[in-house]
């Protein structure tokens, strides 16, 4: 646990942390890479905000990192026989990919231009068969829904064949397609409840987002859609201490940066405090 949270300073006072070397390729990708980040941070902060929230998350490995990660505490009864009745602890973990270019999500394009029309395809006749699941075993529906576009269905249980196959087809094109990526590597690593790709509007579309991840469209002036709802995940309390250690750590690289206290080599020194500037408005996507 001790070697996941390390992080390396060997940089000068004006030097950011090391985490920035996770940003790669042109300048302008970059920016707009950043760009999404920072509308990510502005849509989990509208939506429901978050009790605590980092950028460059260390997940299980040091070489994989979130590039948003945050949770939401509530207020438990304590079991211990001493201190106060209730205490915070985490009940829900949410992760965010950010990605400006089409060829960040997959490391292959050849793999990929040859696998997501396939996918594409199978994901689109699963669709047409889950229709048919919905008339014919109308058992499947849970109940607790009130509104038909809330319902949800038990397919797993499903009597239909091509179901069951599509399924299976589905994991084997999407592990052919996602292995070795960030997203495989941070969806194994279980931290989290619910996973997101951020990307901008258009530049993925459903129907090729890997299972049960939830796909935002960043717009032009950087504003968010949710496409796609991501899927609540099975994650161990275990686990969400650990993101939330690992997010509290990643937070403490930019407070120090912020009150102007960084490491010269072994030294720890005091530099210039950032500024901080009044709010402007932000510039659009496309023009980064």
């Amino acid at each position: 646990m001790s070697q996941q949270l390390q992080f390396t300073w060997n940089r000068g006072a004006a030097a950011a942390p090391a985490v920035a070397v996770e940003e790669s390729g042109t300048g302008s990708a970059s920016a707009r890479r950043q760009a999404i980040r920072r509308a990510a941070l502005c849509w989990l902060e509208q939506t429901a905000p978050p009790t605590g929230v980092a950028t460059f998350v260390v997940t299980r490995i040091q070489r994989t990192r979130a590039d948003v990660a945050a949770f939401w505490s509530a207020p438990v009864r304590n079991p211990a026989c001493e201190g106060p009745d209730r205490i915070l602890t985490p009940v829900r973990t949410a992760v965010i990919q950010c990605y400006a270019e089409r060829e960040e999500c997959w490391p292959d394009c050849t793999r990929s231009q040859e696998m997501l029309p396939k996918l594409k395809g199978l994901k689109s006749e699963l669709a047409e068969v889950e229709a048919t699941i919905r008339q014919e075993e109308p058992r499947l529906r849970d109940t607790n829904a009130l509104f038909e576009e809330y319902a949800l269905w038990r397919y797993e249980e499903s009597h239909n064949r091509r179901y069951h196959a599509l399924r299976r087809a589905i994991s084997r094109v999407e592990g052919s397609l996602y292995e070795g990526t960030s997203f495989e590597r941070i969806r194994s690593a279980q931290l989290a409840d619910h996973l997101y790709l951020a990307v901008p509007a258009g530049l993925v579309e459903r129907s090729e987002l890997a299972e049960g991840w939830g796909l935002l469209w960043v717009d032009d002036d950087l504003s968010v859609r949710v496409v796609v709802e991501a899927e609540a995940r099975e994650c161990l309390p275990a686990n969400r201490f650990h993101l939330v250690q690992n997010i509290a750590a990643a937070a403490k690289v930019s407070e120090l940066l912020a009150n102007g206290v960084a490491r010269r080599e072994e030294a720890v020194i005091l530099a210039r405090p950032m500024r901080c500037r009044r709010a402007e408005e932000t510039v659009r996507l496309s023009a980064l």
